[in-house]
């Protein structure tokens, strides 16, 4: 996704028709830019794993990692490497391994080796649900106590060792679920991050515009400014949608479909070459085989899915006006809808790119 490329779009729009009413322009490059924005940066979280059995756990690491930066914290998600007894997280250069359990003894019985019965997380705060912290320092207590804590030996060090996550135990089951209120406002703490995005690149795009055609440049910042806020709130909306969509079990049937395309793309010399580059650029690292197919069909389709939801909200007011108030035909619906559907598939082939 380029600006570039958006002011082409803009460019051929007014050369075409220098008379044509701005809301068109905006709305080209409100479809172009919500979609691969949004993807991009739901695919920054584990909703994939999110509708499996031990999907709360992953929640509640996306859900305590989101209220690191909410706060202006640095947050590196380091734990995805999958890396034995590995940080979850690194907030600010501390170390933090996550663990929800549905009671306190097993919280704590998770963070140590079922063998050698030693706390698995050396240097690393153990962070619980916010409502089980006090019963986890307890039991960590007990656990220092016996010697199972390498490397402490004064059991008031467990307050030092055991922090309490941002969510309980039971908002981290809900934030995994589609269609709770606990799901809905950490989408919409999420959807901060996309909209920003899409508010900087629509005022951009829409007052260069308007400056072409003529207005004021005081008048068109000041215009661009609303539709820029419009075009935020689309891409919010956009957002929580599309993660709604991606804690079912219909998102991951259609990511098993999408999988299987990749896997059968990525057989020729040609298509191989392109999923191990989309792959590497969209992890910022070399990334083969199976790891390159994984990740592509993860961008694919939560980039279909997010195209689609924007290709419905931007519609809505035509379909309004076509079925309710009668002041726009079916055809002319129709046709903004083809206009919508392109520019949003545009914009994520573009991203693509």
């Amino acid at each position: 996704m380029s600006e570039k490329r958006f002011l082409r779009r803009v460019a051929s729009v007014v050369s075409k028709k220098r008379e044509t009413d701005a809301a068109s322009v905006e709305n080209l490059s409100d479809a172009s830019a919500i979609a691969p924005t949004v993807a991009d940066s739901l695919e920054q979280g584990q909703y994939a794993k999110f509708y499996t059995r031990n999907g709360h756990g992953f929640a509640a690491e996306d859900a305590n990692a989101l209220a690191d930066r909410l706060r202006g914290r640095k947050v590196e998600t380091v734990g995805r490497s999958n890396v034995l007894n590995g940080a979850d997280r690194i907030v600010d250069g501390v170390a933090i391994q996550t663990k929800y359990c549905r009671t306190p003894a097993a919280t704590i019985r998770a963070a140590f080796d079922s063998k050698t019965g030693l706390f698995r997380y050396d240097g690393q705060l153990l962070e619980v649900p916010k409502d089980q912290r006090d019963a986890c320092v307890e039991l960590m207590k007990l656990k220092i106590a016996e010697g199972k804590v390498p490397g402490v030996s004064n059991p008031n060090d467990a307050e030092k060792i055991v922090k309490a996550g941002e969510i309980t135990y039971r908002q981290a089951r809900n934030v995994a679920r589609a269609g709770t209120v606990d799901s809905l406002v950490y989408d919409a703490k999420n959807g901060v991050v996309s909209s920003s995005c899409v508010f900087g690149i629509s005022f951009v795009v829409v007052c260069a515009a308007r400056i072409w055609r003529g207005e004021d440049p005081r008048e068109a910042a000041a215009q661009a400014s609303k539709g820029a806020f419009a075009a935020a709130v689309s891409a919010l909306t956009t957002s929580v949608a599309t993660a709604q969509f991606l804690r079912t079990r219909a998102a991951a049937s259609v990511g098993v479909a999408i999988r299987g395309a990749t896997k059968s793309l990525a057989k020729t010399g040609a298509g191989k070459f392109v999923v191990e580059k989309v792959a590497a650029t969209s992890c910022g690292k070399a990334v083969y085989g199976a790891a390159a197919v994984g990740r592509v069909s993860k961008l694919a389709r939560t980039n279909a899915a997010a195209s689609a939801a924007t290709t419905l909200f931007l519609s809505a007011p035509d379909a309004y006006r076509a079925a309710i108030r009668k002041s726009v035909s079916w055809r002319q619906f129709s046709k903004n809808f083809g206009v919508n559907a392109a520019s949003t598939v545009g914009g994520a082939g573009g991203w693509f790119a």
